[in-house]
This record gives structure tokens, sequence and C-alpha cells, in this order.
């Protein structure tokens, strides 16, 4: 197939649907929450909570009002997902990330000084497994960490050697979180957190790199070949640049020329060949919905892709000074059918039960109607419900009718 020719439009539309936030749901309960992240390639894991983890919203936005309690579940109590590095997968796709664990790239993770460290320190290393297979699940404050060689860095990791032993023998696939303690995690030796047939690996490298890759344009609709990569681990990327370039001359991957306000978006972008079908249909006619996105959401995380299809340039505000934010802590994008509209910022007042709207910023050029207004109160309504909060707080002004 030769190269496609989209609108941004319809390049929205295409990503929209691909990461499932178009008109169609899947359903609430377990298999929609597997299904969703299987669609998406992973959840990424953040500790912020001012409205609810981070995983936990980008599913919401998704499938609307669901028993967060499922997501443990699936992955304690199911193993039909895996936390690896601040990520959840599926499991059926860990021998594709077992290549990235087993991986001994100097570029992945600065591996030659921390494989250093760990030679240094095999009597540790030897005292976390060994314990491990008599006591697992531990949580880390269960290791003294006595090392012979301290971990040392500028940040917080000095000196935390069970830690960061934990953490490099969870890189490399010894070990992984097989439940919590609160927010503490707990570990155990990688084959008792996932079933046995997820450590056998059912094809070669190439294919499971192929396959990745595809999973990979799949999440996200119409992507460059940068983007692509930067879906998977590091380790892989060489070779996942690699499968793009095979995955074209196949006919699987066709090339794409994304139009734009001052001619077209840069770079050589792919679509898959049943995705490049639709273009046309997407073209004339399209359903959407409308909801918030979390600032760590798989639609908007590569910031500078959001920009370049949809307009916006999102910056998390977490860690900027308040004297200093713009749009607020933790400012989530609209999502109003095809187009990000604006920004909301929100929090949750569990004294007061309250979902506490503490700002709307609409996109400049943007004029919401009525309609518009009462979507988006819908959305905050399910959010607060979701969230466990009797009610919403909106503030006066927000400039947006049918809001409240």
């Amino acid at each position: 197939m030769s190269e496609v020719e989209m609108s941004q439009r319809a390049a929205r539309r295409l990503v929209i649907d691909a990461q499932l936030l178009g008109a169609e749901r899947q359903s609430p309960d377990r298999r929609g929450i597997l299904a969703t992240v299987e669609r998406l390639v992973w959840l990424q894991l953040d500790p912020t909570s001012v409205v609810a983890r981070s995983h936990l919203l980008v599913l919401w936005s998704r499938l609307g009002r669901y028993d967060p309690a499922d997501v443990a579940r699936l992955i304690y109590r199911d193993q039909r997902l895996f936390e690896w590095r601040a990520f959840l997968y599926p499991t059926r796709h860990l021998p594709f990330y077992r290549l990235a664990m087993r991986s001994r790239s100097l570029k992945y993770m600065h591996w030659r000084r921390r494989a250093a460290w760990m030679r240094e320190n095999l009597p540790l290393r030897r005292q976390v497994l060994s314990r491990l297979r008599r006591e697992g699940p531990l949580a880390t404050s269960a290791f003294d960490g006595r090392a012979a060689v301290s971990w040392h860095s500028p940040g917080w990791t000095n000196d935390r050697n069970a830690s960061q032993m934990l953490e490099f023998l969870s890189a490399k696939g010894h070990v992984l979180v097989a439940g919590r303690a609160g927010q503490e995690r707990l570990w155990d030796l990688t084959e008792r957190c996932v079933p046995a047939a997820a450590l056998v690996a059912s094809a070669t490298p190439t294919q499971l790199i192929r396959e990745a890759t595809i999973r990979s344009l799949r999440a996200l609709g119409v992507a460059t070949s940068a983007q692509i990569q930067n879906m998977l681990p590091a380790a892989v990327r060489e070779s996942v640049a690699k499968a793009i370039v095979s995955l074209e001359r196949s006919g699987d991957f066709v090339p794409a020329r994304v139009a734009s306000a001052d001619g077209r978006l840069k770079g050589r972008w792919y679509v898959r060949a049943a995705d490049a079908e639709r273009v046309a249909a997407l073209e004339r006619s399209w359903s959407g919905r409308t909801t918030l996105l979390s600032p760590f959401d798989t639609l908007i995380r590569d910031r500078s892709r959001a920009n370049a299809l949809f307009g916006m340039r999102y910056r998390i505000e977490i860690y900027v000074p308040q004297a200093k934010r713009q749009y607020g802590y933790f400012a989530m994008p609209i999502l109003h059918n095809d187009s990000l509209i604006g920004r909301i910022d929100p929090r949750v007042d569990r004294e007061r039960e309250t979902l506490v709207i503490n700002a709307v910023h609409i996109e400049p050029g943007v004029k919401p109607d009525r309609a518009t207004g009462r979507a988006v109160a819908a959305v905050l309504d399910d959010l607060a419900q979701f969230t466990g909060m009797s009610r919403v707080s909106v503030p006066v002004g927000a400039g947006v009718p049918g809001l409240r």
C-alpha cells in the first residue's frame, strides 16, 4: 500500500480510538481492565494520589466507574498482570520483556555500574534471594541492607542497599512485586509471581520483538518510528527500529502523511495496514465522548506528540512551586470528542466528601457551549463517585456554560 494521507483531525480520531477513548467502552470488570491494559501495552504507576493513583485514573477515563480492587486481583491473585519498573504489563507478554531483563546493553539503565556493584555485594545478593526463597513475600524493610560496598548516589537512593539490590534484581527479572502492605511493596521470586507458562517463550526473540512493535503501533494509532520505540524498553529499541523497517517492507506498516495547519507533521509516520483502510471513514464521521485524563495518561505522556496532534502544550506542575504554576498541581486535560479543550485542576477533600475543582482552564480559541459544559459536569460527577465523594465543588466563574 502506498503512503496514506490524512488530516490532523482524522489522525486524532485514529489515535483516540486506538487509546480506547472513543465512544465504545470495554466492560468495567476484570475482563475489561485486562483488555484495556493489553491494548495500551502498559500502565504507568505513580504514587501521586491527590485525586486517585494515576493508573486507576487511566482506567477510569476508559471504563468509567469500576472496582479498583479488581486491578490488585489481576496482579496478585490472578497473575494476569505484573509490575515491573513502575509499570503494569500483561503477564502473557512477559517473554518479550524478559529480553530486556536479560539484556547486558551498557546503554540500559547504566548497567555497567550497577552490575559492578552487585558483584561487589554477592553476599547481600545471596541473602536477599535466599530469604525470599524461604520466607517470601517480604518487604524491603525486612532486610538489614548491610553491604560490603554501599550504594552511593546524590539522590534519595544513597546508602539504601537492600532497596537497590531488590530494584536491580527486579530489573534483571529475578524478583517481582508480589503484593503490597499499604504503600510498601512486597517482593518475591519471579517464578512465584507469574504462571509457569509465562516464563517460557513460545517464539524467537525476533518474533517477540516484531509482535511487540505491532502492539505498540496499534496502541498509538499513528506514530513515528521514535514514538513506537519509546513505548518499549530502552534495551530493545535498536531491535524495534529494525522491526519497523521490516514491517514496512512486508506491508504491515504503511507510511502516513499527516496534514497540519502549516503543511504536514514532521517526521515519517506510520499506521497499521488495517487502520489505513479506516482513514477515509474517519475523515467523514466519527463518534467520541468526554472525559478527563491523568497527567500520566498514555494519550499525552509523550508531550511533543500530544502537542503535534492535539495542539496542547502540556506540562506536569506537581514539581513546580505553587507561585509559578499556570494550571494547577494536578491539572487533568479535558478530552471532548476529538479535541483537548482545556484543563481541570481537581483534588479530593475526604473530610468534606467533596471533589474540589480548584480551577478550570479552557484552551485558547475554544468556546465551549452549554452542551459541552453539561458533558464535562457529568464526567466530574462520575469522577466524584469513582473516588468516593458525594458532591462536586466548582469555582464561581469557571467560564464554561452548563458546568454548574
